[in-house]
């Protein structure tokens, strides 16, 4: 007679490809909280005029902290690029599934961040909507 009491789960061990996944939300979300005081932020001279502060951290603290973040962030997303290389080749080339692969999204994803990289060098809109934005902080927010 076979045994057919479910086995109990045993626990793995550490996973890299969910060290990966981890890795990059937790560094993005890091990077969004200091990009976004940053971007809150009064200008270098102004901040240390006003004693400026958030959570502790001067400007240039934040500055520091999100330039270490983003680089933290750029080795766990080249780690889980590495981690799941084949999943985008597929995505890219087709499988026996989706023969066609996904071509069109990779082009619409390709065109987007090169439309909004060409938008904030040339300075146009809605780019440079939100560099004005950022700048309306800087010295109209901030400065008396």
């Amino acid at each position: 007679m076979a045994d057919t009491a479910p086995r109990p789960r045993t626990k793995r061990g550490l996973t890299t490809r969910a060290l990966a996944v981890f890795g990059v939300t937790f560094s993005f979300a890091a990077i969004l909280l200091s990009g976004s005081i940053l971007f809150l932020a009064p200008m270098g001279r102004a901040a240390q005029a006003a004693d400026w502060d958030v959570l502790g951290l001067a400007r240039q603290g934040w500055s520091d902290l999100h330039i270490v973040l983003a680089a933290l962030f750029i080795g766990f997303s080249l780690w889980h690029a590495a981690l799941h290389f084949h999943v985008f080749k597929t995505l890219i080339f087709g499988s026996s599934m989706s023969p066609r692969g996904h071509r069109a999204e990779a082009l619409i994803a390709l065109a987007a961040v090169a439309a909004v990289t060409a938008l904030a060098l040339l300075q146009l809109p809605p780019a440079s909507w939100l560099l004005g934005l950022n700048e309306m902080f800087k010295h109209a927010f901030w400065t008396p």
